[in-house]
């Protein structure tokens, strides 16, 4: 907190009359709101956008200078306050979510994209849901440069919205079509670099969509890795394709795809938590069997941590079962 900031929440004499009955709600809330801008080091208009006010308001609020109804603003203000209080307190009782964890599957992936990116070529990767795919994808591109990852939707799924979307990710402001393709090519070009185009959910891509990316490996030798579901697989990925995919799939360098975790992937995602109950990591095997796998897991697990809070915050079975329950899911 700096000086300036310092003399800017200085509490001072109100300048406007305040009927006494407001008063003392608006001195404590005013109070409470230094106490968190400082805390926080937030300045005056920083704190107001937070709490969704006119930064003029909420500055004659504070000097005491606000000719409106301060019940109003100091009840806003105030309930504003208490909620960040809870989420805090929310926060205090949940672990921060693991992030990347390497498994045996992840570096199964990690090798894959490796390979598409030093060749080059181009590989399928298909995994379950809530296996880690994004994740680890995610984590290749902060460890290895000129690599570009694109997440695809439904909307996307023409070869225009695909290369508009991709455009966007690398910050290539262009509006005409062919002009923005070329900008694409030049980015991922290999003139003694090794680029690398990630599509996650490709198979929301269509086939002409797919066809446009292998012209990108052919004509600028970048790498290119289509991470999706098993509709991914059945398309682009079966040893027997159809023959509409020919062109695509003989390009395809490698392959990977794995509907369930292996045990190794679940223990070693149940260990990441800490979580030593033997009958809870029982429980919690089961859960990461079951569709959503490691996800299912880690969700699971940071629930379980609020609802045992009260217990000395130790995640046993009751609390993953307890969880579990909580999230919807069948008997296990």
């Amino acid at each position: 907190m700096t000086d300036r900031n310092k003399q800017v929440w200085e509490l001072v004499d109100p300048v406007a009359e305040i009927p006494e009955k407001q008063k003392w709600a608006w001195l404590d809330a005013r109070v409470a709101a230094k106490k968190y801008a400082e805390k926080k080091g937030l300045s005056k208009a920083a704190f107001a956008r937070e709490v969704d006010l006119a930064a003029a308001t909420f500055s004659e609020w504070f000097s005491g200078k606000y000719r409106g109804d301060y019940t109003k603003t100091t009840d806003a203000i105030s309930q504003w306050l208490d909620n960040q209080r809870s989420f805090e307190q929310t926060e205090m009782r949940v672990p921060e979510d693991l992030g990347y964890v390497e498994t045996p599957t992840s570096e199964k992936v990690m090798h894959a994209l490796q390979f598409a990116q030093a060749m080059p070529e181009m590989v399928v990767i298909t995994l379950g849901a809530g296996m880690g795919k994004t994740m680890t994808a995610r984590k290749y591109q902060e460890m290895h440069a000129h690599t570009y990852l694109v997440t695809m939707r439904p909307t996307t799924s023409t070869p225009t919205a695909m290369v508009r979307e991709i455009g966007m990710v690398m910050g290539i402001n262009e509006r005409n079509l062919l002009l923005l393709r070329h900008a694409i090519g030049l980015r991922v070009q290999r003139n003694g670099r090794k680029p690398l185009l990630i599509i996650d959910e490709a198979q929301n891509l269509s086939d002409n969509a797919v066809n446009e990316l292998r012209d990108f490996l052919d004509r600028y030798e970048c790498g290119i890795a289509l991470i999706g579901n098993e509709e991914l697989y059945t398309r682009f990925g079966g040893a027997q394709p159809k023959a509409a995919y020919a062109q695509i799939n003989a390009r395809v360098g490698t392959r990977v795809r794995q509907v369930r975790p292996t045990a190794q992937d679940i223990d070693i995602i149940v260990d990441a938590w800490n979580v030593e109950d033997e009958d809870a990591r029982k429980l919690l095997r089961a859960i990461g069997r079951k569709p959503g796998a490691l996800r299912q897991v880690s969700k699971t697990v940071r629930l379980a941590h609020m609802l045992a809070f009260g217990n000395g915050g130790v995640v046993d079975a009751k609390a993953v079962r307890a969880a579990w329950s909580n999230r919807g899911g069948e008997e296990v």
